[in-house]
């Protein structure tokens, strides 16, 4: 179960961090080397999420650490960051970097609040304490949830929120309430099939 819990995980990974590539571009009209350094590194946690070579994640390590050199970068690694310490499934290191982050530092608000209560489900996965668990994940969606009653259409926020929801929910029910998120806010229609896609996948990959 914890297994599939952590691969499960990476959806939240890739989703938290999909639109990182191009933020990066919008930071200055001509790269600094630090710039090339986030891009790097996200290139190689990439890399790494296609073709599972450790040298790719200890590459996109060496490089996302060395972009935070420059300040006005912050916002754009340290979701990449975060996502090393799930790839490594270092839950309580990972923990400990998110509540030592402060809030306004993360690229949308609820980030710091939804990365620290999912890193309490994965410890307590681990611990096979299941209700504590679902509390902790009930909190992460929650804190999405909110954001999204401000920012309906945000596509960072919609992937995350259904892939927490991937957690507790049946597939059925799942999809179910993206097809009910479409209904109340038709101008996600685009984003929310994009993710049932990927989504549907991951499903069917951990069943198998």
């Amino acid at each position: 179960m914890f297994r599939v819990f952590i691969s499960l995980a990476m959806v939240l990974v890739l989703c938290a961090g999909c639109s990182q590539k191009e933020k990066v571009k919008r930071v200055h009209s001509k790269h600094t080397v630090y710039e090339m350094y986030l891009q790097r590194g996200i290139n190689s946690l990439n890399n790494f999420n296609a073709t599972h070579d450790s040298t790719q994640l200890f590459a996109a390590e060496h490089y996302i650490d060395s972009a935070f050199r420059q300040k006005n970068l912050f916002k754009f690694a340290v979701v990449p960051k975060i996502s090393i310490f799930l790839y490594r499934a270092k839950m309580e290191e990972g923990r400990q970097y998110v509540e030592h982050v402060d809030a306004t530092l993360f690229p949308r608000s609820y980030l710091k609040e939804m990365y620290v209560n999912f890193f309490d489900a994965l410890i307590y996965n681990k611990k096979q304490d299941y209700q504590q668990r679902d509390a902790s994940l009930k909190k992460a969606i929650f804190s999405v949830e909110t954001y999204l009653q401000i920012h309906s259409k945000d596509k960072d926020g919609i992937s995350d929120y259904f892939s927490l929801k991937m957690y507790s929910e049946p597939r059925e029910k799942l999809f179910a309430d993206m097809d009910a998120y479409v209904k109340k806010y038709p101008d996600s229609k685009l984003i929310v099939d994009d993710l049932k896609r990927s989504l549907a996948g991951v499903v069917q990959k951990n069943k198998q």
